[in-house]
């Protein structure tokens, strides 16, 4: 008996031990899991989790701008509030975030611009105005074309020596707190009065058609996305729909009826692009029966299910979809299937040859 206790001791010893293998072999594999899925969300973010931090992003860039704005004495100016104000608004209603991807990058650059634009005409203000506070500009009557080059730090006048020492030393204050370098100014003087002259410079000129022929092209591009004559990317939904499984009569069969009012549905929820069976929806798009068969853009689609895409905020976009799902599941049996997707590709409309 002694030996028999003795080994069934020795036993339940063991099964203890190796049960508490067991246990820490599943905290160390549930730990590890726990640690690939963070780690798997952060390499690979969800729609609403990009759009969160790039909307911060925005945030932050616009409290940067403002405290530049702020710094530089130019917040009041009308074109750096307008400028601002715009920013904030558009951050503010934007709906993807590719949306906001295309606001940081195309407006936030131009804002400060703006505001750098905006310091330096008001620099230039100040330096006109101790000009004309000059006692050689105030006495003169005739025209005279006065330049002042600032070259790190030192400042000459064309022509030589024509304001006063005290009036030098004031620019030369001005110039530093503004930190110009390498710059010309150029005025004209007349009946004891400066005025600024902006000089023509065809490399400046040059630069500004440049950028502005980018930002029409960029524009170009998003009106013919928006228009559904170019592919359109982003999150959404793809809805699959239907027919009552062993349906025989018309009721339990989608029509195009149902399809445009599905569509209908999500463009009022707030879709940017839509595609049914695979083409793209714009404004002169037809959905329509044809026979048994469904035509979209007047070509054939597959039915049984009809699959559409839609690229927007998939919770509006399903929420959307709630009344109308309900009505045709209960009164006609129609099956609708809807999943989220965070890398929707709608193709672009292809003009039927048929």
């Amino acid at each position: 008996m002694g030996v028999y206790h003795f080994m069934l001791s020795r036993l339940n010893r063991v099964k203890y031990k190796y049960q508490l293998a067991v246990v820490l072999l599943l905290l160390i594999n549930t730990v590890l899991v726990i640690l690939i899925f963070r780690a798997f969300n952060n390499a690979y973010p969800s729609a609403s989790r990009r759009f969160d931090y790039k909307q911060e992003v925005a945030r932050d860039l616009a409290e940067y701008n403002y405290r530049l704005a702020t710094e530089l004495n130019v917040l009041n100016q009308p074109a750096v509030q307008e400028a601002l104000a715009g920013f904030n608004y558009d951050v503010e209603v934007a709906t993807s975030s590719d949306e906001l991807t295309q606001i940081i990058l195309n407006q936030g650059r131009r804002i400060q611009e703006i505001i750098l634009r905006e310091a330096e005409n008001k620099l230039f203000d100040e330096i006109v105005a101790l000009v004309n506070q000059d006692q050689n500009v105030q006495k003169t009557r005739d025209s005279l074309h006065l330049s002042l080059r600032i070259n790190e730090g030192l400042i000459h006048t064309i022509p030589d020596n024509y304001l006063l020492p005290a009036t030098m030393a004031k620019i030369k204050e001005v110039v530093a707190r503004g930190q110009l370098s390498e710059r010309s100014i150029e005025m004209e003087l007349s009946e004891g009065t400066a005025r600024l002259v902006t000089p023509y410079n065809p490399a400046e000129h040059l630069q500004s058609l440049t950028e502005e022929l980018d930002a029409l092209r960029l524009r170009y591009h998003e009106l013919r996305v928006a228009a559904g004559l170019a592919e359109m990317t982003g999150s959404g939904i793809i809805v699959h729909m239907y027919d009552e499984e062993g349906g025989t009569t018309a009721n339990p069969i989608i029509h195009d009826a149902d399809i445009r009012d599905v569509v209908n549905e999500l463009f009022g929820s707030g879709a940017l692009g839509i595609a049914v069976g695979g083409q793209r929806l714009i404004v002169t798009s037809s959905i329509r029966c044809s026979g048994s068969l469904i035509k979209v853009n007047d070509k054939l689609i597959t039915v049984n299910p009809v699959e559409i895409q839609a690229i927007g905020d998939s919770e509006l976009l399903i929420s959307g979809l709630d009344i109308i799902r309900t009505s045709m599941e209960v009164k006609r049996g129609i099956r609708f299937e809807i999943s989220r997707s965070d890398s929707l590709i709608l193709p672009a409309y292809v003009r039927s040859s048929q």
